[in-house]
């Protein structure tokens, strides 16, 4: 799987998973953040303390090998996980959008 840079426009197709209070979702959305692979994630937040933005954008900013992407679609956020089947990110390349 890519890691696309933030800012890049994606379709992205999401399959409902009511075990993980997920609905379907589908259209043009956008990359908006990286998902920190589990060494920094540990390193930089471990001991399960609180989290916030900044701590997480901290975290981002120094992970060298993420191991997935957040998209929004119609303002809802959209996790891509390598391994994870349920949803696929396509990069939108032409100018034009998709008809989603």
């Amino acid at each position: 799987m890519s890691i696309l840079p933030i800012n890049t426009p994606v379709w992205v197709a999401q399959a409902a998973d009511p075990q993980r209070r997920r609905r379907a979702l589908a259209g043009d959305g956008v990359v908006v953040s990286h998902v920190p692979c589990s060494a920094c994630w540990q390193r930089h937040v471990g001991g399960g303390r609180h989290i916030t933005r900044r701590d997480y954008t901290a975290v981002q900013a120094g992970c060298r090998e993420p191991i997935g992407f957040v998209a929004t679609v119609r303002g809802l956020p959209v996790t891509v996980l390598d391994g994870d089947d349920t949803v696929l990110a396509v990069p939108i390349v032409a100018d034009e959008r998709s008809a989603a």
